[in-house]
C-alpha cells in the first residue's frame, strides 16, 4: 500500500482547492483569494528551485508578515525543503549566525534587508512582501512525499540557556499543533484572524497562520504592529479573532478607549503568561468576546495548553493540556514528579515536541528525556482540574534572603496599581539579601510617584516579596511577539547607588 503523504503543505493545498473563491489574505487594503494564494505557492516552488533550493535543503525566510511570507513558507514545504523563518527585527550578525547554523541554500528577504545584510555566501532572493506575480497558467506542483516525522521547520530559539539554537519541528508536529489550536477556538472559514504576531514565531506561525489556513479562514496581515492601524483593521477586514501577548492587547485597549465605537470580536487569545486580571476583564468587556489564555514555546512548535471556547476560563490560568498531550510538574532539584498544587518546573509531552536541536545532541538530551518529556524552564503548578498556573521562568526566579520570589506574582499586583501601565520585576545582586527585588514601571501618565507604587505593593505582598526599589521608565524592551524582554534590561544600572 502507498504510504500517506504527511507533508503539511498538502493541508494548505487542500484548502486552496476546496475554497478557491474564499478570501485567504488581506494585505495593504486588498484581498487575495485561496485560488490566487495557491497560484503564488506554485510560483514560489518554481522560483526556489531555480534559485538552487531542492528536496531536503533549507530555505531561510526573513520577511515581515506578508503574502510573500505565507506563500514562500508553504512553497518551501511543498517542494520538500525545510523552512527556517527569521524575525525581521534580527540584526544582520544574528541572521548570518542563523544562516550558518541552518545550512540554508537560499534566503528570501526584502531588498532593504538584503542591502543591510550584505554578502553572506548564500543565494539571496530579494522580493516585494506583496508576493510574486503568479501566472494563471502555472501548473500545480505536487507535494513532495514526506513522513510525519520528517523535519518541516527550523525555529530558532534561545531555549532555556540564551544561546540561539534551531529547534527541528516535524510535518506531523506542526499539523497536530495547528489542529489543536484551530479546535480550541472553533475556527471556521468565516473567521478572519489579525496576523500581527510575527509569523516567524510559533504563536503567529501555528496559532494564526497555520490554524487559519487549514480551516479556510483569512489572515489580515500586518507587516509591523502599530496600535492605531491594527484597531482600524479590526473593522475594515472584519476581524473575528486576535492572538497576541499582553502588550498588544494593552495597546488595542488604549485605542478602543479613544474610539467612539469598538468592533466586536468572537475570541481573543493571549499567549505567553496569564494576563493581568484587570487587562483580561477589560478585553472581554471592551470587545465583547470570549477570552482564553494559552501557553506555548518554540520547542513545541506552538501551543502546550489552552482552554477551548467550549470550556471554562479560569483567571490567571493558561488552561489545561491540549487533548492528546500531557503536562506534569517536577521538583526543581530532583526532577521527581510533584502532586497537584505543588510548584515546580513544567514539563510537556505531545506529538508536536521538537525532534531535537539541529546538530546539537547534547542540548537536546538536556531538555528532552528518554520518555519524550520536554523541560520548559517555566515554574508552575496544576490544579485539581488539570488547569496549569504559571508562576514564572525558572531563570527569572528571585531568591531574597532564602525566600523564593516569583516576579509574575509581584507584577500581577503592580498591574492593579493606579497609574501603572506596564511592569517588569527582576532581581539584582544585593550583599545583605543575596538578591533584591526591583520593579521597572511604565506609567499611564506623568507624575506617578515610585514611593506610592512601592507602598501599594507593600500592602498586598509578603515582606520579602514587595519591590524595595521602583524605577519609572518610559518603555520596556520587548521581543518580536511583544512580550517584555527582561534579558535586555541592564541590571547593573539598577543597582542601588
Amino acid at each position: 500500500m502507498q504510504p500517506t503523504n504527511g507533508n503539511f503543505a498538502l493541508l494548505i493545498q487542500a484548502t486552496c482547492e476546496r475554497l478557491p473563491q474564499r478570501p485567504a489574505l488581506f494585505h495593504r487594503g486588498k484581498w487575495i483569494s485561496y485560488r490566487d494564494l495557491g497560484r503564488q505557492i506554485d510560483t514560489w516552488v518554481g522560483t526556489l528551485r531555480a534559485a538552487g533550493a531542492g528536496d531536503g535543503s533549507c530555505v531561510a525566510i526573513w520577511l515581515p508578515n506578508s503574502p510573500a511570507f505565507v506563500a514562500a513558507f508553504a512553497g518551501t514545504l511543498r517542494m520538500g525543503a525545510v523552512a527556517a523563518p527569521f524575525g525581521v527585527l534580527l540584526k544582520p550578525v544574528e541572521v548570518r549566525q542563523r544562516l550558518h547554523a541552518a545550512g540554508a541554500a537560499v534566503l528570501v528577504t526584502t531588498p532593504a534587508l538584503a542591502r543591510d545584510l550584505g554578502d553572506v555566501g548564500t543565494r539571496v532572493l530579494a522580493v516585494d512582501p506583496a508576493g510574486l506575480a503568479a501566472d494563471e497558467g502555472t501548473p500545480t506542483v505536487f507535494a513532495a512525499e514526506r513522513t510525519a516525522g520528517d523535519v518541516a521547520v527550523l525555529i530558532f530559539t534561545s531555549g532555556t540557556t540564551g544561546e540561539a539554537k534551531a529547534a527541528e519541528l516535524t510535518h506531523g508536529g506542526i499539523a497536530w499543533n495547528a489542529r489543536a489550536l484551530a479546535d480550541a477556538f472553533a475556527l471556521t472559514a468565516d473567521d478572519v484572524q489579525l496576523a500581527a504576531a510575527p509569523l516567524s514565531h510559533v504563536l503567529g506561525m501555528s496559532g494564526v497562520m497555520n490554524a487559519t489556513l487549514i480551516t479556510g479562514g483569512a489572515l489580515a496581515l500586518m507587516e509591523r504592529f502599530e496600535a492605531a492601524a491594527a484597531f482600524s483593521l479590526l473593522t475594515s477586514a472584519g476581524i473575528t479573532g486576535v492572538a497576541g501577548a499582553q502588550p498588544m492587547f494593552v495597546a488595542l485597549l488604549r485605542e478602543a478607549h479613544k474610539a467612539g465605537a469598538v468592533p466586536r470580536l468572537r475570541f481573543a487569545m493571549a499567549g505567553g503568561t496569564a494576563l493581568a486580571t484587570e487587562v483580561a476583564r477589560s478585553i472581554e468587556e471592551t470587545f465583547q468576546c470570549a477570552l482564553r489564555e494559552g501557553y506555548g514555546m518554540s520547542e513545541v512548535g506552538g501551543g502546550i495548553t489552552g482552554a477551548s471556547l467550549a470550556s471554562a476560563r479560569k483567571p490567571q490560568s493558561v488552561g489545561p493540556a491540549f487533548p492528546g498531550s500531557e503536562i506534569r510538574i517536577v521538583d526543581l532539584a530532583t526532577g521527581a514528579a510533584l502532586p497537584v498544587g505543588q510548584r515546580g518546573e513544567v514539563q510537556v509531552r505531545s506529538p508536536s515536541v521538537m525532534r531535537g536541536y539541529r546538530a546539537d545532541e547534547a542540548e537536546t538530551r538536556a531538555v528532552v528525556d528518554r520518555d519524550g518529556w520536554l523541560s520548559t524552564g517555566d515554574i508552575g503548578y496544576v490544579g485539581d482540574d488539570g488547569y496549569l498556573f504559571l508562576v514564572d521562568r525558572k531563570k527569572d526566579l528571585i531568591i531574597r534572603s532564602g525566600y523564593n520570589v516569583y516576579p509574575g506574582e509581584v507584577e500581577e499586583v503592580l498591574f492593579s496599581c493606579p497609574g501603572v501601565l506596564e511592569a517588569a520585576v527582576l532581581g539584582v545582586p544585593d550583599a545583605e539579601h543575596g538578591e533584591e527585588v526591583v520593579a521597572l514601571v511604565v506609567p499611564t501618565h506623568e507624575g506617578v510617584d515610585p514611593e506610592t507604587v512601592k507602598a501599594f505593593a507593600r500592602e498586598r505582598l509578603a515582606a520579602y516579596k514587595y519591590p524595595r526599589h521602583v524605577v519609572i521608565v518610559n518603555e520596556l524592551p520587548k521581543g518580536p511577539t511583544g512580550k517584555i524582554s527582561k534579558r535586555d534590561i541592564d541590571r547593573a544600572a539598577l543597582l542601588p547607588r
